[in-house]
């Protein structure tokens, strides 16, 4: 294979910018030959002999990583049938804690928490990934930085491992079911599943989550008088499971009888690691919901609010929740200022007096909708190869394509019931790379891309005829 070509995709992965220098780009657009092969020449190969079995509290070792991430450590575990020449899975699982955890707590779940031995059964390697430090927020896995974070996490694994990106899991427990819940929707198009144990949530647009299989699992008793308060009260894994199913998000729900700790999830971890084998991530799901912003916000600490204990666990802050532009084959690149309809809940007062016995009987979980600035593509390949877009309050979108999606010979592209390209398309290995920059997912590779401004079309008109002043 040409050299030059080679060094060409490799400087446009290494620039970081998807338009890379024109000139770079022109012979990388002219490349007709075989774009696979390329891909497999410039994607990094992992360590011929990387460490075995349990390897507790460890720093970044790819040296651009360890650069980025002084000080922050990971537990991870390869089983002892790896081979580099075999692709294996992976399986990330986030721990809880809340404020100010320390940065040794990746080991607390192989170390302390009675479910390291069920993890070395799944057949993947797995990772225990340490939260970002905050001293802020008791959501550590909700932050902003964590999407990149995991990517960065990702990729520390692949340089030790061969790692099959459509065969990645995600998991928490507790702090790390509330980054389930989280990440469920903003990274449901990296993994094949996700779960969240004992978690919680306040935002969230469900749809998002179209493409990968949810499950929660939650204890009866994870609040108890007298011993543990609402905030992660099974009421909020079943107000999840309503509004997931409602949603057509596909949905594994298990509630046990034990309490808050990880032993208590034991059956249902096991389950869903078993379950889980074999299972497979679709880039080219017919149906995706890009929503941004979605997610969870990072919650401020209860306990160090400025404001009383019950208002400051109804008091969260929609701004907080980053832009989340992408998802599989959609991008949003720029939205309107209107707002899209997020589920939020509210909990009862009576949380600030769970000590007393007549409050914490009186708790309650509501659901409310909530306006929030933001936009919302829905995106359908029909069966006949047609792709539907629905978009709302967006004013560009870009549509990437594969192959294995539709005949690029004939692409039919419908928005709004406006048919904007019908015709063929040329692939490139330019926006092939450029595809990866996205994610940094070596799976979500889209060798097309089709970009739309909106038009009179697109537009929402106000039902009641009525200016809003925003």
């Amino acid at each position: 294979m040409d050299t030059k070509l080679i060094d060409d995709a490799r400087e446009f992965l290494k620039h970081g910018c998807p338009t890379g220098d024109r000139e770079t780009r022109r012979r990388l657009d002219a490349y007709e030959g075989d774009l696979d092969a390329v891909i497999r020449e410039v994607k990094p190969k992992p360590l011929p002999h990387p460490p075995m079995g349990w390897q507790v509290n460890q720093p970044f070792k790819k040296p651009e990583l360890a650069a980025k991430h002084p000080g922050e450590l990971l537990t991870y575990y390869a089983p002892p049938d790896y081979s580099p020449d075999r692709s294996l899975g992976l399986v990330l699982f986030m721990h809880g804690g809340g404020h100010s955890i320390p940065r040794n707590t990746s080991s607390i779940l192989y170390e302390k928490c009675g479910i390291h031995d069920l993890f070395e059964a799944s057949g993947r390697v797995v990772c225990f990934p340490c939260a970002p430090f905050s001293r802020n927020s008791f959501a550590g896995w909700n932050q902003a930085c964590v999407d990149e974070y995991l990517a960065d996490v990702i990729e520390e694994m692949e340089y030790h491992f061969a790692i099959d990106p459509h065969d990645m899991i995600l998991g928490g427990h507790s702090m790390g079911g509330l980054g389930a819940y989280h990440l469920a929707q903003r990274l449901s198009d990296r993994f094949a599943s996700v779960l969240a144990s004992a978690g919680a949530w306040d935002f969230a647009y469900w749809p998002s989550a179209i493409g990968t299989t949810v499950w929660l699992v939650q204890g009866i008793n994870d609040a108890w008088l007298y011993r543990r308060r609402h905030g992660t009260d099974i009421e909020f894994a079943r107000l999840a499971r309503k509004r997931l199913l409602e949603s057509g998000v596909d949905l594994v729900y298990r509630e046990h009888a034990g309490c808050h700790h990880p032993k208590d999830m034991r059956p249902f971890l096991h389950e869903w690691l078993q379950w889980s084998r074999g299972r497979r991530r679709d880039p080219f799901h017919p149906i995706v919901v890009a929503a941004t912003p979605r997610g969870c916000t990072p919650w401020q600490d209860m306990f160090r609010h400025p404001i009383p204990l019950a208002a400051a666990q109804n008091h969260v802050d929609f701004h907080e929740i980053p832009p989340a532009p992408h998802a599989r084959w959609i991008t949003i690149d720029d939205t309107t200022d209107d707002a899209i309809m997020f589920d939020m809940t509210e909990m009862t007062p009576h949380t600030i007096r769970d000590e007393f016995e007549e409050d914490w009987n009186a708790y309650e979980l509501r659901l409310r909708r909530k306006h929030i600035p933001g936009a919302v593509v829905q995106a359908v390949r029909r069966a006949d190869g047609v792709i539907e877009i629905t978009p709302v309050n967006v004013k560009k979108l870009t549509v990437w394509l594969h192959g294995a999606m539709t005949d690029l010979k004939n692409v039919k592209i419908v928005i709004k019931g406006t048919v904007r390209h019908d015709g063929p398309v040329k692939p490139s290995l330019a926006t092939l790379l450029e595809s990866y920059l996205r994610r940094r997912d070596w799976g979500l590779l889209y060798p097309v891309k089709l970009t739309f401004d909106s038009e009179e079309s697109w537009f929402e008109g106000d039902q009641l005829r009525l200016t809003v002043k925003r």
